[in-house]
Formats: structure tokens, C-alpha cells, sequence
């Protein structure tokens, strides 16, 4: 007879291989190529990276506050764990994109880790573990946000931390758990804000979940764990850090009230009365409907499997935040949970719709992937159920033709979002990531000495913080300098910023005034026509060839100073 102890060992022993492949599978996936893949560097990734060279030089970020919670960024304000993940990378490796992307590519892989153990937690089911492992592995959102600086990845794996935590504490009933769980979660939001909204509904979730294990002390410790991340959100929405929220919100979008006006206006000419205007037309009508769409917007077939569009920087083409081949077992997934009525079922669906709601006050870059990355786990959950129902109900005799055949389906769609990934992206849409910057400011050591003032444009997006980066400018010294950025005809060094895209022509004659006798480059952004004065020094394009910048040197003659754009 066969010993119970030897099987479960050796079952054991391959759940442990089969995930450790899983997880090296993942990570070769996340690491090969990251500096590179994909190509260009959003100022976002500069501003953390730069932040990081900083806080390890000088202890300060980048205006000079030292060991700051959250970082001042182009006047908006994010959580600064991100950088101080990224500091030891940079001591490592230097300062460039591999060292600032790698702490993602770290949080990417053990997202699936966790999600592998809470799955089984869940379930008690070896098999839906594994494979709700291999979905969160290789779906392209995942592999998309592990290879660029992403801190709503890293707020994501520490709002799952912090349910592990909680789970080891309704388990074990010691409290260092339920500590360490709000350490996580608190820490979630100050890496990123969405989880400061979403907690807010997770963790009652959570506590529905867990009832039946609680006594009654436990009711009171999550009750505690509920109020002080509302504190936390409180002090977070209301403090600096609030500005971003305050910029995204709906009730900051001119999006509802410039409709409503317009509707008013319209009952007006139509001789409407004030109390029909007003029935119809009010702000709880017009907000609800809005926050329904946004709501509505989540679930859509674009978003899901044809094209995530936003942000713009992360935008993949023909990629949606799933795969096509997801789509059946998603449905699957959700009629057999809904079927079979078991508890962790109504938990996950509870957690894939609700996420959404919380999302739908958001009203730009919507629906986002990076908001959204939080329903990765319970998601990938569905698929992966879906997948084993579906095999499950398949008659033995073609049950191994159906899982070759689901292999190959995904191979399939996964080899379509690496070309996707390696071939069009570093051409699709190239200006909004920062490939051409770092192309200008290579450029700029081999002539720096030849100029006394170099007058950029940025017209495109923050020159300043590409400077920084790509040149490892001295934090002390920048900081010395009052932390100048690049606000408007201000700037640092040799450095003038100014918000015009032909700043050779509109600009010269202030220049020729204020630094008579300097040699001057001006940074033109791309496309302005060459004016019969002005000497091109060199071009810089983007990925599809557009032209991103122009190096010119004015000829300076007194006739020349107002020659009009031809």
C-alpha cells in the first residue's frame, strides 16, 4: 500500500517545483532587457530615480527636505517609499532605468508569490493556486506595469501583504499579525493613492469574509485597523499629498458641469420650468450618472482585451489589461462561482466588482490599469477557475487535447503581446515617453563647452528632471541652487526653460539683451522652420522618426533679431 505521508510529500515537493517555474519563468519575463523594454523613460521614472540618487547622497529629496513621506514632484506631490526602495539599487547599479525599474520587477514577481499562497488560503485548492499563479504571471498588464517604475504595482503587493498578515492573525489570534497588517496597508498608502480609497472598502470586505472566525476581540482589533486607515486617508486627501486627488477627481472635472450648464441653458430656450430644469438636471443626476459610466468603463471589451488606453506612457497597442483567450474562462469562471455559492467565491466577486465603484471618482485617465491593477489577483482567480472547470467537465478522452490546446491559445496570445511589446511600441506614439530627452541630453556633454547659456524648450514635457537624471547632476549643488526646476525663463547652471517651441526666434532678442556677447544654444522642439540666420547643429528624432528637438545657433546679426517665423 501506498503511505499517505510519501504522497502528500512528493505532491508537496511538486506543487514547490511547479511554482518556483512559475516564478523563474516570471521573473526572466520582468528582468530580460528592462532598461530597455519598453523603450523610453517617463519623467514619473526620472523624477523617482533622481529622487532616490538624492535621498542617497544627501538624505534630502530633490527641494532639499530631508527623509521626506511624500515627495514634491513638478508641483504634485507622491508617496516617496518608491524612492527609498529604489536607493539601494541605485548604490548598486548606478542611476539609469534598470536600477529605478527593478524594484517593480521585484514587486511584479512577488505579486505572483503571494497570490499563489492567498489563493490556497482561500481554497485549499493545490491546483487553482498554480494556475491563478500562472495567469497573474503572464497576463500583459502584469508583465506591462513589472518592467516600468510603477509604484501602484508596489502599493498593490503591500495591500496584499497586509491581507496575508491579517489571515496568519484570524489563524493564530496573535496580534503582532493584525500590527504588521496595518504596517503594510498604511505603507500602501503612502506608496501610491488609489489604496487609500480602495482599502476603505477592502477591508469591510475582509471583515465579512472573516466573521464566522472572529470573536469578539477581533471584531474590535479590525474595527481599529478600519479606523486608522481612515485617519490615514483622511491626513493624506486633506495634506499636500491630497493636491494629485484634488486634480483627478470628478468634482474637480469641468467634465459634469460643463454639461449640466449646457442642459440648463438648453431647458432655458426650450421654456422649461425651473422646478422641471432642476428635476432633471442637478448634480446628484449628472455626477451619479457620470460615476456609473466610469464605473461602466472597467468592464468594457476595450479595456479588457482590446486596448487599455490610459496612461497614454503606458499604453500598449492592440493590448488590452487582459487577454482575448481570457474572455471564455472569465465567463466560465463567473457562472460556476455564482453556481456553486461557495463563500471565498462571493469574496472574490465581491472584490472584482467593487474595485471598479471605488475607481469611478476618477475622473481623468480613465479607466486606468494602473488603478486598476488591484483586481489582478481576483480576476486572474475567475480565468484560472474558469480554465479548471472547463477541463473538468471535459470528457476524459479529449481532456488532454483541451489543455494543449488552452496552452497553446495563450502561448499564442502571449507571443502577440511580446511583438506588440518589442516591435510597435517604441514607435507608437512615441512623445509621451521620454526616449528623445534622453537622446538630447546625451548629446549635450560633447558641446556643453562650446556655449554660455542653452535656452530649452518645454513646450513638451519637464526637460528639467532629464537633465537631472541622465546627467547624475550633483543633488548637493542642485539643492544649493534652491532646487530651481524648470519654471518659465528660470532655470539652473547653463540651463533657461522657457514655454515656447521655437524659443531661437521668440525668445532671442530678450536673450541677446540680458547675456550680451554669450554664445547661446536654443533647444527647439521639433518642426520649426530654419530661419535664414539661425545654423542647425543637430536633430533629434523620436522612434518613428518624427523630429523631438532641434539644435540651433543663431547667427547674430542686428537685422536678423526680428526676422517672423516663415
Amino acid at each position: 500500500m501506498k503511505n499517505p505521508e510519501n504522497t502528500t510529500t512528493i505532491a508537496m515537493k511538486r506543487t514547490q517545483i511547479f511554482l518556483i517555474l512559475i516564478l523563474f519563468f516570471g521573473a526572466i519575463f520582468r528582468l530580460w532587457g528592462l532598461g530597455k523594454i519598453p523603450e523610453g523613460f517617463h519623467a514619473d521614472e526620472a523624477a523617482f530615480g533622481y529622487n532616490a540618487y538624492s535621498l542617497l547622497k544627501t538624505g534630502k529629496d530633490e527641494y532639499g527636505k530631508p527623509m521626506p513621506l511624500i515627495l514634491r514632484s513638478f508641483d504634485d506631490y507622491k508617496g516617496a517609499v518608491y524612492s527609498y526602495l529604489t536607493v539601494p539599487f541605485v548604490a548598486s547599479f548606478g542611476l539609469n532605468e534598470f536600477s529605478v525599474r527593478l524594484p517593480t520587477s521585484i514587486a511584479g514577481t512577488l505579486i505572483v508569490l503571494v497570490s499563489a499562497v492567498m489563493t490556497f488560503a482561500l481554497t485549499q485548492n493545490i491546483l487553482l493556486s498554480l494556475v491563478t499563479a500562472t495567469i497573474v504571471s503572464f497576463a500583459p498588464s502584469s508583465l506591462l506595469l513589472s518592467r516600468v517604475q510603477s509604484d501602484p504595482l508596489v502599493a498593490v503587493l503591500f495591500m496584499l501583504v497586509g491581507w496575508y498578515c491579517i489571515e496568519k492573525y484570524v489563524d493564530s489570534k496573535k496580534h503582532i499579525w493584525a500590527v504588521c497588517g496595518l504596517g503594510f496597508w498604511i505603507m500602501s498608502c503612502f506608496t501610491y493613492a488609489s489604496p487609500r480609497i480602495l482599502l476603505l472598502g477592502f477591508v469591510p470586505l475582509l471583515f465579512w469574509y472573516y466573521l464566522p472566525k472572529l470573536d469578539k476581540k477581533m471584531k474590535l482589533v479590525l474595527a481599529a485597523i478600519f479606523v486608522s486607515i481612515l485617519l490615514a486617508t483622511i491626513y493624506l486627501m486633506f495634506g499636500s499629498s491630497g493636491s494629485r486627488f484634488g486634480q483627478v477627481n470628478i468634482f474637480s472635472s469641468q467634465d459634469v458641469m460643463l454639461s449640466l450648464n449646457e442642459q440648463i441653458r438648453e431647458d432655458g430656450v426650450a421654456g422649461s420650468t425651473i422646478v422641471s430644469t432642476r428635476m432633471y438636471h442637478n448634480k446628484i443626476v449628472d455626477y451619479g450618472r457620470y460615476i456609473i459610466h466610469n464605473y461602466a468603463t472597467y468592464f468594457g471589451f476595450d479595456f479588457l482585451f482590446f486596448q487599455a488606453y490610459q496612461p497614454e506612457r503606458e499604453k500598449i497597442p492592440n493590448t488590452g489589461f487582459m487577454y482575448f483567450i481570457d474572455l471564455p474562462f472569465l465567463l466560465i469562471g463567473l457562472y460556476q462561482i455564482i453556481k456553486l455559492k461557495k463563500r471565498w467565491g462571493y469574496f472574490i466577486l465581491g472584490w472584482f466588482f467593487f474595485t471598479p465603484l471605488t475607481l469611478a471618482v476618477f475622473g481623468q485617465e480613465t479607466p486606468n490599469i494602473h488603478r486598476y491593477y488591484f483586481s489582478i489577483l481576483p480576476g486572474s482567480m475567475v480565468v484560472a477557475f474558469g480554465i479548471i472547470q472547463c477541463i473538468k467537465f471535459t470528457h476524459k478522452n479529449i481532456r488532454l487535447f483541451v489543455i494543449l490546446g488552452i496552452i497553446v491559445m495563450y502561448g499564442l496570445n502571449i507571443l502577440f503581446f511580446t511583438h506588440e511589446l518589442f516591435v510597435h511600441q517604441p514607435l507608437h506614439a512615441p512623445y509621451y515617453r521620454g526616449f528623445a530627452y534622453k537622446e538630447m541630453v546625451r548629446s549635450l556633454p560633447n558641446i556643453y563647452q562650446n556655449y554660455d547659456k542653452i535656452v530649452i524648450t518645454k513646450t513638451n514635457s519637464s526637460p528639467y528632471i532629464y537633465l537631472l537624471f541622465y546627467m547624475g547632476y550633483n543633488p548637493k549643488r542642485y539643492q544649493e541652487l534652491g532646487s530651481p526646476r524648470d519654471y518659465d525663463y528660470t532655470g539652473f547652471d547653463k540651463y533657461i526653460f522657457v514655454p515656447l517651441d521655437c524659443p531661437n526666434v521668440k525668445y532671442r532678442k530678450t536673450i541677446d539683451e540680458q547675456y550680451p556677447n554669450n554664445r547661446v544654444l536654443y533647444i527647439n522642439k521639433g518642426g520649426c522652420a530654419t530661419m535664414t540666420d539661425s545654423k542647425l547643429i543637430q536633430r533629434i528624432v523620436w522612434r518613428d522618426g518624427s523630429e523631438a528637438f532641434q539644435f540651433v545657433e543663431n547667427v547674430s546679426t542686428e537685422s536678423a533679431k526680428n526676422t517672423p517665423i516663415p
